[in-house]
């Protein structure tokens, strides 16, 4: 056993696994009598180490280290050198640390208002653009005023006309395309573009629904394609909002089980009710823990209230006027919701409703194993609009990123750990 073995053989052991990196890192660079004299040490230690000549290893080491020092020549210091090679271990450290540790992530929807915002836009009907004082306020707040008009006569490609692209990962914008080449860059996110800044009703365009779920229950639309531009004509004027960035822990879940109650980010991957562009394959999600394995979950309405059904209200509305929703509370096996984060959006208080009744009905979920591997009930805070376990059901364990621990930016009351 390793610890067992004198201390003379484990330097040993450390010394010839040394010598062996050297030999294949380095084997380019050194002159091919060179490589034979440090092959040959290493062999001559093989053979101290085999026959446990203590004395010999000594000598080896010895001689190993001057040779190795030795064999490649001086190399004059260079500044430059010495930067790209700080910058380059610096890139390997955060791609370690995005892998393992910690990774940014974006709201990308609504569905965790108000604990967490989510990419919104408004559009406006004057010019937004502030003065440079106001665009220091809207860098701090990660805000974007937007106006824009066509460069360019022609008609858009028919084949996806509006593409999404990122600017420095975390910032979104969007491409209009021509039939003959040319390009428009709009600084707003393809669904904020096409949805809530109106780039359909500007050029007067038929949208067509699109086939992908949204973490907040929002139906996407596209451009149909084809439509035909002219310079000078106004394409998309408002203020968007580019939601909050958070440090998601993906650490924490190796040595602990998810807490019930803390804000999580899990992939959708293996979730079939969710559907995706076969090219993504997946998207992350960001919900409250409202169920762990072994819950029994319902929705309750407050005491003294009563269900749409039972209401005679109900059943005098017209045929196909929809009734008002229905909030209520969220119990875990027999007992109304504790946690600080369910209690806040029980609270009916703060931009906070409650959580949503589907149809008016009551919700009652036993979370169970499924194939040997546990499951966890996802809801967002923003109950109304988020699609959540209650519509797909619940996360697989293997789906499971980590927990979402700090909102860095922007500077806004949002800033700090996230409850």
């Amino acid at each position: 056993m390793f610890f067992l073995t004198p201390r003379y053989l484990k330097h040993a052991k450390m010394l010839h696994k040394g010598v062996t990196r050297f030999i294949d890192y380095k084997r380019d660079l050194l002159p091919p009598a060179k490589l034979e004299e440090i092959c040959d040490l290493r062999r001559s230690l093989e053979g101290a180490m085999k026959a446990r000549d203590r004395t010999r290893l000594a000598e080896l080491n010895e001689q190993i280290n001057k040779v190795c020092e030795r064999a490649l020549p001086e190399a004059a210091p260079s500044e430059i050198g010495d930067n790209v090679e700080v910058f380059f271990v610096a890139i390997v450290i955060a791609l370690g640390i995005r892998g393992y540790i910690a990774q940014p992530f974006q709201i990308p929807t609504g569905s965790m208002q108000p604990t967490l915002n989510g990419i919104t836009a408004q559009a406006t009907a004057e010019d937004p653009r502030p003065g440079w004082l106001g665009y220091l306020g809207s860098f701090l707040t990660s805000t974007r005023h937007i106006h824009v008009v066509s460069d360019h006569t022609g008609y858009l490609r028919d084949q996806d006309p509006v593409t999404e692209h990122k600017f420095l990962i975390f910032l979104p914008y969007s491409k209009l395309h021509f039939r003959d080449g040319h390009e428009i860059k709009i600084m707003a996110p393809k669904s904020q573009l096409t949805n809530q800044l109106h780039l359909g009703r500007n050029i007067q365009s038929t949208l067509k629904a699109g086939a992908t779920d949204t973490p907040d229950r929002q139906t996407d639309y596209d451009i149909a394609g084809g439509e035909y531009i002219k310079e000078g004509q106004l394409l998309a004027s408002g203020i968007v909002n580019n939601g909050d960035h958070v440090l998601v822990d993906k650490f924490s879940y190796h040595f602990r089980t998810p807490t019930r109650g803390e804000v999580f980010v899990f992939t959708t991957k293996h979730i079939n009710s969710i559907a995706v562009p076969a090219e993504q394959g997946s998207q992350h999600y960001i919900k409250r823990l409202a169920g762990v394995p072994g819950d029994y979950l319902e929705t309750r309405l407050p005491a003294g209230e009563e269900l749409w059904e039972e209401r005679p209200e109900f059943w005098k509305r017209e045929k196909y006027q929809y009734p008002q929703r229905l909030y209520g509370e969220l119990w875990h096996n027999g007992v109304k919701a504790q946690e600080p984060g369910f209690q806040k959006v029980m609270s009916g208080k703060d931009g906070y409703n409650g959580y949503t009744l589907i149809n008016g009905r009551t919700m009652k979920v036993k979370l169970e194993d499924r194939n040997g591997e546990g499951t966890y009930y996802a809801m967002g805070d923003n109950s109304a609009n988020s699609s959540d376990s209650r519509y797909w059901g619940p996360v697989p364990e293997r789906n499971l990123v980590g927990p979402a621990l700090f909102c860095y930016w922007p500077l806004t009351k949002h800033w700090g750990r996230i409850k």
